[in-house]
């Protein structure tokens, strides 16, 4: 199972009475009183910011300053500690240092608040053990109240007009992001900076006090306005919500857009299987991700565009993108750059390309993506408009796009705006405008369009980008999600007790798979000539030869595979020369046919649990990057998504002439094998499957090994 020795907290049962969505953070996010421990009148410290954030942003409630040198701070009465204040606090905010910090939240917790926002960064030199931040988690953790920071910026929540930092945004009403940023500065880069970008929750969690980045997630799942969750994080500190939160939202169809620092920091740990030795904490973060269709994106422009993009009400069907453009030379661009995003164009119907040629220009091509610019004249709007419904009426579109050069004050084509705005109004296809170059000064002109619902992405690259993960999100919801598996306990029961004794060599690995009900190889064991003769004879030539010898766990790297032996002479020779080498235990078994080479594999994470790996196998499995790992276990069309996934596939799909293999049969396979990790979870540290044979009959486990748990 996870290690969830990090998780900070049971999620409490939401409190009755309390104004939001329900959620155990309600009066901490969507407080109806501020209680500010630490301000002050001064204009550069943070207390005297907070006030006046709130009131600049219209809050509603009751904002009471708490400082024992003042009567009064700016148009709010002000108290000398807290047990002075009229009624318990919603929210406590902690705007002093963190040598004052512990008595402030001490104080809080004395006062019954429902919530903390805390700024510092609560370390101080010569600290006792347990340390401030440590002595802090404890305090606020036993007393069941949520804090957010510390080192944070605090956290906006528009549907509630509660701003509650020292940074002060710029005005810009609720929209339907919610962002969640481990950085403050991530934070008030996206919040402030975009006016397309419009939000009903920002939050820096900051240290994750009490509470983590998957209870925000769960909080922003509740509000009624959310359509789609950004996420910046460095971490995950709570592996067993995260993974809820996550299956929530793909539950309920809101996508989760999420930049993970720290992807190639690899374990530490010396693996000795193939997977573990590829496997890194970041390939597991991303099976998260891949399991429930959570979309990793690369950076903050990355992250921006694509929660712009899924804030629209529409969402993309089956289909492809139908573009219109105002270039020849950039429908070129669009196309040679689509396939390195994963975006696909409509095929269009013959009746769309039919109805096209009829109102284009001599000399434009009737057909996706559409280069609609002929001469600048009075017909222009009309013909991006008949061209916008055409496409977007064909049954293979998906989604549309509307590429044209506008800046704020001009554009060669004005109406075109119009026409956007006309169209989003008529058609419930999604819609993304886009201006082919990420320089454009158009900052008024887009947000016009974002206040009528078009989002606005500059830059024929980030414009990809972002399709291709909405398309991605898409395809990610139509597989199903694997059942918990149920695996006969005699089995388990039998195979634990070779586990016990820690690695298991390739017999008792490919005799434990086919238990399971994988598809294995046949094979015989061997320790001396005669046996292996009769091992052959029993199986039928050609067979393969392969040292047995415990402890050896890659045969290959060694010479102790022997392949394609076809005569009784060939043996002997080849198992005189293993047995000289490698000792006299062998493996015999059957040769397959032609075909192409998987692997599986199987790591058991200390924080997920057991991921399963498949790539491109044999000698190849370190050499090309060509790998998905998947969270176990998974379905079958789970297993088939990934399987299609792989640069390798198109050998499997038969290219070139080639018959193709029985891909259906390996993701029969690779979702048993996913079960089988489940399974063993608490036995097997590590598990190899390679290669995996598939050919255009079938499909076959070759060589396996297994590591126990207590060998790691």
């Amino acid at each position: 199972m996870p290690n969830l020795t990090d998780t900070p907290h049971p999620v409490p049962a939401p409190i009755p009475g309390v104004s939001g969505c329900g959620h155990w953070l309600d009066r901490m996010l969507s407080p109806a009183s501020v209680a500010i421990v630490g301000a002050s009148g001064r204009p550069g410290r943070p207390g005297y910011r907070v006030q006046r954030v709130l009131r600049e942003h219209g809050f509603a409630g009751d904002i009471w300053p708490v400082n024992p040198n003042h009567a009064r701070l700016g148009e709010d009465a002000c108290y000398p500690d807290l047990s002075a204040l009229p009624s318990v606090p919603d929210l406590v905010v902690v705007a002093v240092n963190s040598r004052r910090v512990e008595a402030a939240v001490g104080s809080a917790i004395d006062a019954g608040a429902g919530g903390m926002v805390i700024f510092s960064n609560n370390f101080i030199e010569q600290d006792a053990t347990p340390r401030l931040l440590e002595r802090l988690k404890t305090l606020c953790r036993n007393a069941g109240i949520p804090v957010c920071g510390g080192n944070g910026m605090g956290f906006y929540n528009y549907d509630a007009q509660a701003l509650v930092s020292f940074d002060s945004p710029p005005e810009r009403p609720a929209g339907h992001i919610a962002l969640i940023a481990h950085s403050g500065s991530v934070m008030t880069y996206l919040a402030n900076t975009d006016p397309r970008l419009m939000f009903n929750l920002v939050v820096s969690p900051g240290q994750e006090i009490h509470g983590t980045v998957a209870d925000y997630i769960q909080y922003a799942l509740c509000m009624p306005g959310t359509r789609v969750v950004a996420v910046f994080m460095e971490t995950v500190r709570d592996p067993e919500g995260f993974v809820a939160a996550l299956s929530k939202a793909r539950e309920i169809g809101i996508p989760v857009v999420i930049v993970k620092v720290g992807a190639t920091e690899q374990g530490a740990r010396m693996a000795a299987s193939h997977s573990g030795a590829i496997a890194g904490d970041d390939s597991v973060f991303q099976a998260i991700c891949d399991r429930y269709g959570a979309i990793r994106v690369r950076d903050m422009d990355e992250l921006a565009a694509t929660a712009l993009l899924l804030s629209q009400k529409h969402r993309p069907g089956p289909g492809g993108l139908s573009s219109l453009l105002d270039s020849g030379g950039l429908r070129e661009l669009m196309v040679d750059l689509a396939s390195d995003f994963g975006v696909t164009f409509t095929r269009l119907s013959e009746s769309s390309r039919d109805q096209l040629g009829s109102i284009l220009e001599h000399g434009l091509i009737p057909d996706n993506p559409v280069d609609a610019m002929g001469s600048i004249n009075a017909d222009v709007a009309r013909t991006y408009s008949r061209c916008l419904d055409i496409l977007g009426s064909d049954p293979g579109t998906a989604m549309v796009s509307l590429e044209f050069e506008f800046r704020d004050g001009f554009s060669h084509y004005p109406a075109l705006l119009e026409v956007a705005r006309r169209w989003r109004i008529e058609s419930d296809k999604p819609f993304v405008v886009i201006n082919s170059t990420s320089r454009a000064d158009n900052n008024l002109e887009a947000l016009e369009l974002g206040r009528c619902g078009i989002p606005v992405i500059n830059g024929i690259s980030p414009a990809l980008a972002t399709i291709g993960n909405a398309f991605r999100y898409r395809d990610h919801r139509m597989y199903p999600l694997a059942d918990t598996p149920s695996i006969p306990e005699a089995i388990r029961h039998h195979e634990a007790k070779i586990l016990e004794t820690g690695n298991m060599g390739e017999a008792e690995t490919l005799s434990m798979l086919c238990d399971f009900g994988l598809p294995v190889v046949e094979f015989r064991p061997a320790k001396n000539a005669r046996q292996a003769l009769e091992a052959a004879e029993a199986l039928g030539y050609p067979i393969i030869l392969k040292s047995a010898r415990p402890g050896l766990l890659h045969k290959s790297e060694a010479g102790g595979v022997m392949p394609d032996i076809r005569t009784r002479d060939g043996l002997l020779d080849a198992y005189g020369e293993l047995s000289v080498r490698l000792g006299d235990e062998v493996l015999v078994a059957s040769m397959l046919g032609d075909g192409v080479e998987l692997a599986f594999g199987m790591v058991n994470d200390r924080q997920f649990g057991p991921v399963v790996m498949v790539s491109a196998g044999g000698i190849h499995v370190e050499l090309l990057d060509d790998r998905r790992f998947i969270k176990a276990p998974c379905s079958v069309e789970e297993a088939s998504y990934h399987i299609r996934s792989l640069r390798i596939f198109r050998l499997l799909d038969g290219c070139r002439g080639r018959v193709p293999c029985r891909t259906d049969l390996a993701a029969v396979a690779l979702s048993r094998f996913s079960e089988v990790a489940v399974a063993l979870e608490d036995l097997v540290l590590e598990m190899d499957a390679n290669p995996v044979i598939v050919t255009p009959h079938d499909c076959r486990i070759v060589d396996a090994m297994a590591i126990g748990m207590d060998s790691g």
